[in-house]
């Protein structure tokens, strides 16, 4: 993983300029060199030398360390291609989720071992008018760093959206692929569509679908609000279940160039 990681980071400065975005979130696309981007729930990132960018969720930190890197590999025919790779440990978070009533996800009697997990993502984007079509495969890795105690699954927290990000961490791997579009509706609000496939062998309960619908507001290039919603149809251990809509809101500032 340290020699993978290594040399990426090496190779990095000497690949192909990339396409850059004053919002890059979800596409191929970076943030160009100095300009900054933060959301009330989306994490803080950050433009660099035009094909790197940086990523770090400041709320999260504390509880959960987590830092995450995009690389932009060149563009062919306006195809920008991108490669995104975060790590997480999320055991001080979980173990805080470990309680009794209000707050507990898990029973009070389990204690998480320590977790390193990391995402490694493939993403090219293509631009159809005014529009931008985006296409991403890869999965998660995770490593248990000490034993679970008791059984895997008195760990295992059978949400929608958390059961398959957090799959790898009691099989080691799982893998997903998206598609998403975006663009202009009218004057300053845009639009944003998701559709994603989780794989998670070795659990009980290897599948999830999730979709999304997401409105704009684009007041400038330095600020816009979003609003939406997520659905879930999952496989769990005790049966298929379809989600409510599971909103998503935020506002983001950006800065710098």
């Amino acid at each position: 993983m340290r020699r993978v990681a290594l040399a990426l980071l090496l190779a990095a400065p000497c690949a192909a300029g990339g396409e850059t975005a004053s919002w890059s979130a979800g596409t191929a696309r970076v943030l160009p060199q100095g300009r900054a981007e933060v959301g009330v729930f989306a994490p803080l990132r950050y433009g660099l030398r035009n094909r790197i960018e940086l990523s770090v969720h400041p709320a999260w930190f504390v509880v959960s360390p987590n830092a995450g890197v995009k690389i932009a590999w060149g563009a062919s025919r306006g195809v920008a291609v991108a490669s995104q790779h975060g790590l997480l440990y999320p055991t001080p978070l979980m173990r805080l989720l470990s309680r009794e009533g209000a707050g507990g996800v898990v029973p009070s009697d389990v204690r998480y071992p320590h977790v390193l997990a990391s995402a490694h993502h493939l993403l090219a984007t293509a631009p159809i008018a005014d529009h931008l079509l985006t296409i991403r495969a890869g999965g998660r890795l995770a490593w248990n760093l000490t034993a679970f105690d008791g059984p895997r699954f008195w760990s295992e927290v059978e949400w929608h959206l958390v059961w398959p990000r957090a799959a790898a961490w009691f099989t080691g791997w799982s893998a997903d692929v998206g598609l998403a579009a975006e663009g202009p509706v009218v004057k300053r609000f845009r639009y944003r569509l998701e559709l994603d496939r989780f794989f998670m062998p070795g659990l009980r309960g290897d599948w999830a679908w999730e979709w999304a619908g997401i409105a704009e507001w684009r007041a400038s290039e330095r600020f816009r609000v979003r609003a939406g919603a997520k659905w879930s149809y999952a496989e769990f251990p005790y049966g298929t279940r379809v989600s409510i809509p599971l909103p998503i809101v935020d506002a983001s500032w950006a800065w710098g160039r």
